[in-house]
């Protein structure tokens, strides 16, 4: 069985819990609302494609965490960005 680790970084806010949650837990977009932020590291280990193991690491976003995660990092970082459009 192959093991991966998944990383989940970004601005508070940004909806990593969220998307998580909608991906690996079944949840429906709108009940994403009542998620509260992510203090600190929550782990998930989730069996993906039959075959595969992920380990999730949902990170909180507030800045105070983010400079321990870059420092104990040793692999690659991928890093996407969204930003909303704004509605005149």
């Amino acid at each position: 069985m192959s093991k991966r680790k998944v990383l989940l970084m970004g601005k508070s806010g940004a909806g990593k819990t969220s998307m998580r949650s909608i991906i690996f837990a079944n949840y429906i977009a709108r009940d994403t609302s009542r998620l509260g932020p992510t203090m600190e590291v929550e782990h998930a280990h989730v069996k993906f494609l039959g075959n595969m193991v992920l380990h999730l690491w949902d990170c909180g976003g507030q800045e105070t965490f983010m400079e321990n995660y870059m420092t104990a990092q040793r692999d690659q970082i991928f890093k996407t960005e969204t930003a909303k459009a704004h509605r005149g």
